[in-house]
């Protein structure tokens, strides 16, 4: 297993798209952060001293950290589908479960790391600029937060092995993954059904990060229980389909 992990690690050190995603979700939580303190609050936001707004903020590197850890699960295991080097690794290690399993366990790794500094170099770039608006002391809980972000980012990458070794093409997982984030989840179901969104992957990493609770959240502890559900499900059905279906 140690050496199914060294060869992942070693894959993904030499994949362009694995440094692509990485720079992405940091410039992208960056910028995000970035600009949301400095530019003028606009008529009827919150305050930028007040726990919305701050909260807001510190919210943006999990919400693109677990896009960009799904996106790299799906190619860790799709990518390997497309460019047919699936056969070498199958041929190498027979155990196809052991090869998921190496997959997931690396990319969640990865996923848990790549949240933690994107998280803390936000914080530790926002602060200052708080600071220069006059606000000394953030109205959260930053830990807490941050726990929920590296949790995400974990449980996401390993959502996008599963969705890559489920549907074994790149470009139909990444783009059905993204429909069902941003439009069905985000777009529908929190505004049609808010009582059965809070339950959905999306939902239970919004309850991770979130810092006012109502009854549309779960908390954070329930949260962070489903969403490892989903993963564990999702995972399980990916590596016994894997194991089970042919090569082709």
């Amino acid at each position: 297993m140690i050496s199914s992990i060294r060869l992942e690690i070693l894959k993904l050190r030499t994949t362009p798209s694995f440094y692509v995603t990485v720079v992405a979700a940091f410039a992208l939580s960056l910028a995000s952060a970035v600009t949301t303190v400095l530019l003028p609050v606009k008529a009827g936001d919150p305050p930028v001293s007040s726990r919305a707004n701050v909260a807001h903020v510190l919210t943006q590197p999990g919400a693109v950290t677990s896009v960009a850890m799904f996106i790299l699960g799906v190619l860790v295991v799709a990518g390997e589908y497309r460019q047919r080097t699936i056969l070498q690794t199958f041929l190498a290690e027979p155990r196809r479960g052991r090869v998921v399993f190496a997959k997931l366990i690396t990319t969640g790794v990865l996923g848990a790391l790549v949240a933690a500094v994107v998280y803390t170099v936000t914080v530790a770039a926002v602060v200052p600029l708080y600071a220069g608006k006059g606000v000394h002391h953030l109205p959260v809980n930053v830990t807490s937060l941050g726990l929920g972000t590296v949790l995400s980012g974990a449980c996401y990458g390993l959502l996008g092995v599963a969705i890559g070794a489920l549907t074994r093409n790149t470009v139909a997982a990444i783009i059905a993954g993204l429909i069902w984030i941003q439009l069905v989840e985000v777009g529908i179901l929190e505004n049609a059904v808010p009582s059965i969104a809070k339950w959905l992957p999306v939902g239970a990493a919004q309850g991770l990060t979130a810092v006012e609770r109502s009854s549309h959240l779960l908390s954070q502890g329930a949260a962070a229980i489903v969403l490892v559900g989903w993963a564990t499900v999702l995972v399980a059905a990916a590596t016994r389909l894997t194991i089970r279906r042919e090569l082709r």
